[in-house]
């Protein structure tokens, strides 16, 4: 029983991870390939046969790219609110940065490690 609570809750991790159309589409994508290859070794099919499995496999993953890349140019939306994140964190590392207190706390450090490379340098020529 121990094992079925594990393997749930690893199922539960992958699909969580799932969040954003693009992710749905590469799982989907996994999932398809996947199966093709898993069902192309297994089989004994023949070397055309095979090629042509092989063919289908790439005219899917090509149809896959371009509906994602429909989706993202006629629906960019589903896309901003990564890019509002990511806008937001760079406005806020910016804001650290130009900061009175990080400008002081970084010539703290410089004046710090000076002050030991002189220390150094004093000890080792008296020496």
């Amino acid at each position: 029983m121990p094992d079925d609570n594990n393997l749930i809750r690893e199922y539960r991790g992958i699909l969580g991870q799932v969040n954003t159309p693009l992710v749905f589409f590469a799982l989907a994508l996994l999932v398809i390939e996947a199966i093709i290859g898993f069902t192309l070794v297994n089989s004994r099919l023949d070397a055309d046969q095979q090629f042509n499995a092989i063919l289908i496999m790439a005219g899917l993953f090509i149809a896959v790219l371009l509906v994602v890349a429909f989706i993202t140019v006629k629906y960019p939306l589903n896309l901003m609110d990564k890019v509002d994140e990511s806008l937001k964190r760079h406005e806020v590392t910016g804001n650290l940065l130009a900061s009175e207190m990080f400008k002081d706390a970084v010539m703290d450090a410089v004046a710090d490690i000076d002050r030991a490379h002189r220390e150094r340098e004093a000890d080792s020529g008296s020496g």
